[in-house]
């Protein structure tokens, strides 16, 4: 009898490009973004309409878009284009960035706007995707101060890492665009 169809016999086709393509963009966005969850959940909820899953599925469609370049095998992402926040309140303007061994130091200024307040909070996240880490500033700074110094943890303080600066309401329901601050090594 010739068997046109066997269950006991695997069918291995080679995948196509596009597909191990695909795949690997996947995989790459993925591992950038999973440490940031509880971050991402926070700042993209009004884009997931209340749903945490759904947030991060928006934040990780973004990172898709526009943060991953080069063909496939050579694909990677461009941490300057990573949007770890997302809303319509108006960021703070970087003036300076002081890296030193223990702490890390950003002053900013911020332009007058309706939609501005100066009790706005400012959050820096630091995270290296090497080590494995990310962190947020524990104390809280507003945009009136204009300056926000956080104690490095040692892991950080070992390993090059990536820094986002944001803003939030004081209630935390409305969230500006993140800012990428810069590859920072010791």
């Amino acid at each position: 009898m010739d068997f046109f169809y066997d269950r006991s016999r695997p069918n291995v086709k080679e995948k196509s490009y596009g597909k191990l393509a695909v795949q690997q963009r996947m995989r790459l966005a993925m591992a950038f973004l999973n440490p940031l969850r509880p971050i991402i959940a926070e700042t993209w909820l009004g884009y997931g309409k209340g749903n945490k899953s759904k947030a991060f599925g928006q934040a990780l469609k973004k990172l898709l878009q526009d943060a991953i370049e080069g063909q496939y095998p050579d694909q990677r992402i461009v941490p300057d284009r990573v949007a770890i926040s997302m809303g319509m309140l108006p960021s703070v303007n970087i003036q300076d960035v002081v890296p030193g061994p223990e702490a890390l130091e950003i002053y900013f200024s911020s332009e007058e706007n309706p939609l501005a307040k100066a009790s706005d909070e400012v959050v820096l996240v630091a995270y290296s995707p090497e080590a494995g880490v990310a962190g947020r500033n524990p104390v809280t700074c507003t945009r009136r101060e204009g300056y926000i110094k956080v104690d490095l943890p040692p892991q950080l303080q070992a390993a090059p890492f990536h820094a986002y600066l944001f803003v939030h309401s004081a209630n935390k329901k409305q969230y500006s665009k993140s800012l990428y601050v810069g590859y920072i090594e010791p």
